[in-house]
């Protein structure tokens, strides 16, 4: 399953994105892409990205039911564990998503969204952040890094 150093690491660095953007810079390539791995397979764990997610009747896409899985991955392990066990229904969390519900456990906070590099911008989240650096430190696209692995 999930690694325990990846949600280590969302928790250590939380609420800060550039403590995270920091950490992801002060790694080896390899660690990037088991990180952006962990992150999927979390993701993954979730639902069927192809299948959508249900809400209040409108039908998610496939690109948008994985932001809202790459999204409550973000939210760390807690959030995470209560919807991959079904405790909290994924549509449930799509309203929280959407700042419908109050959208993360007693005692979690929101990352700031904040980046220190500026090429990193439009990579403001933590779903996104790893590919920023990555194309920053390496040159070339994680996703497809990945898919040629």
């Amino acid at each position: 399953m999930v690694p325990e150093w990846f949600w280590d690491v969302l928790e250590a660095t939380r609420p800060r994105l550039s403590a995270l953007e920091a950490w992801l810079g002060s790694q080896p390539r390899e660690v990037l892409e088991e990180f952006a791995l962990a992150q999927l397979e979390a993701a993954e764990a979730l639902a069927d990205f192809a299948e959508g997610v249900i809400v209040d009747g409108d039908g998610w896409s496939e690109d948008s039911t994985e932001d809202l899985c790459l999204w409550v991955v973000g939210q760390g392990r807690a959030f995470w564990q209560r919807v991959v066990t079904g405790e909290l229904g994924l549509d449930e969390a799509a309203r929280a998503y959407l700042g419908r519900t109050p959208p993360l456990p007693e005692g979690t906070v929101a990352w700031d969204g904040v980046v220190a590099d500026p090429e990193h911008r439009g990579y403001q989240s933590s779903a996104v952040i790893v590919h920023g650096v990555y194309r920053t430190r390496f040159g070339e696209d994680l996703a497809e890094r990945l898919l040629d692995a």
